[in-house]
């Protein structure tokens, strides 16, 4: 029962080698680029192989009824025959062990010898927009379209003729929408092209309405991703109507009449600025995210507006929250509202504590990043920043008593 289980151990064994060795030659057939000269090695190591084992075999080994120098003289002879079959092996088959070694180290710089992804040939399509031969360059985009229906920069290259070359935004808005609802496209593909649909719309028509329906498809389609979180704030600040009309109607612009002789009036005229209220400036900001929560800008704008105009770094440091909590806020704005925060806590009388808490906060998000390292280096030295904030206003200062045309040291 023993020599059964060997037997069978060895069969197993015997067709494991033979199977990789089936593989390992049909691969190297495969990839082969000279199979001609392939299979005339494979026929001579078969026959040096053949020539080891039936001829020189026998002899090494004897047969042990020789003399002693018989044997010797024989086996000498053997081993001077196998090295010779050695350097025939060698001869073969090391220009191709030298080439698969090499390969595999270029592999490592220059990818290998894969070949790309087929790609979309749209250097005729440019080529013929750019001598104004549009409708050659469509059908030459379209005719790409036919071998790669799918392809991203072809649906976007017609878009772009159709409405910057032919102004036919209509068919523009179709090869969009035809694109968008692809699958297999990257998100930031899709909301690209629906973002830059939306301009077009505003460009072309002054369209709003027509730009911010395009740009809330993007949160619909494209729900809690970093590309709806830039959608609403591009929604956020669309360009008001009255702008597009006088854009598109080009009034003419009345030059008010200013003071002559300003030099001897003895005190400069002081010129009113839009906004000066913080009042006003308050209830146009609320109003602002009443309709847009999610408006990033304007609430940060609020928040210095609280700080600096109404000194109640309470209130900014609620809105600054807000904006840090949101879950699809970029990384780089989290840390500017962080610093922001511990600047306005500086300015407090109380916000020693708190200002710290903010920088250690940066620390904690990523403690590998560069702003990481640049809120350790500000808490080492935050207790004198303290005492500079109380002597010296702020940049947050300057900029809000400025917007408000307030003159003079706070």
């Amino acid at each position: 029962m023993t020599g059964f289980l060997r037997w069978i151990g060895g069969v197993v064994v015997g067709l494991a080698l033979l199977a990789g060795v089936i593989w390992v030659l049909r691969s190297a057939w495969r990839q082969s680029e000279d199979r001609p000269g392939l299979a005339f090695r494979w026929a001579l190591t078969l026959a040096n192989l053949a020539f080891l084992v039936f001829v020189l075999g026998p002899m090494v080994a004897g047969d042990g009824r020789g003399s002693l120098v018989g044997d010797m003289a024989t086996a000498l002879f053997a081993g001077s025959l196998i090295g010779l079959s050695g350097l025939v092996m060698a001869v073969l088959w090391s220009p191709s062990l030298c080439d698969a070694v090499g390969k595999r180290v270029a592999r490592l710089f220059d990818g290998g010898d894969t070949p790309p992804d087929p790609e979309p040939l749209l250097s005729v399509a440019e080529a013929r927009r750019k001598q104004g031969r549009y409708a050659e360059a469509e059908a030459e985009v379209r005719r790409q379209l036919e071998q790669f229906p799918g392809s991203f920069r072809a649906q976007l290259l017609l878009a772009e003729i159709q409405v910057a070359d032919q102004r036919d935004l209509a068919a523009a808005t179709a090869t969009v929408m035809e694109l968008v609802h692809q699958p297999g496209h990257a998100p930031k593909n899709v909301a690209f092209a629906l973002t830059w649909l939306a301009e077009w719309h505003l460009k072309l028509t002054a369209d709003r309405d027509g730009a911010r329906a395009i740009l809330e498809q993007i949160p619909v389609r494209l729900p809690d991703s970093p590309e709806a979180h830039l959608a609403r704030q591009r929604i956020a600040h669309l360009t008001p109507a009255q702008m597009l009309a006088d854009a598109r109607a080009r009034p003419r612009i009345e030059i008010p009449h200013s003071e002559e002789r300003l030099g001897l009036l003895g005190e400069t005229p002081k010129v009113p600025r839009r906004d000066s209220d913080p009042q006003e400036m308050a209830a146009r900001l609320v109003a602002q995210l009443d309709e847009f929560p999610e408006d990033n800008q304007t609430r940060e704008e609020l928040a210095l507006l609280y700080a600096e105009g109404f000194q109640r770094p309470d209130l900014a440091v609620e809105q600054l929250e807000q904006l840090v909590a949101q879950p699809l806020a970029p990384a780089a704005d989290v840390v500017r509202w962080l610093n922001l925060e511990a600047d306005i806590l500086l300015g407090s009388t109380t916000g020693l504590e708190p200002a710290r808490q903010a920088l250690q906060r940066i620390v904690d998000r990523d403690p590998t990043a560069p702003a990481a390292e640049n809120a350790r280096r500000r808490l080492v030295y935050i207790q004198r920043q303290a005492q500079g904030k109380k002597t010296e206003p702020s940049p947050a200062t300057w900029l809000v008593r400025t917007a408000a045309g307030v003159e003079g040291e706070p």
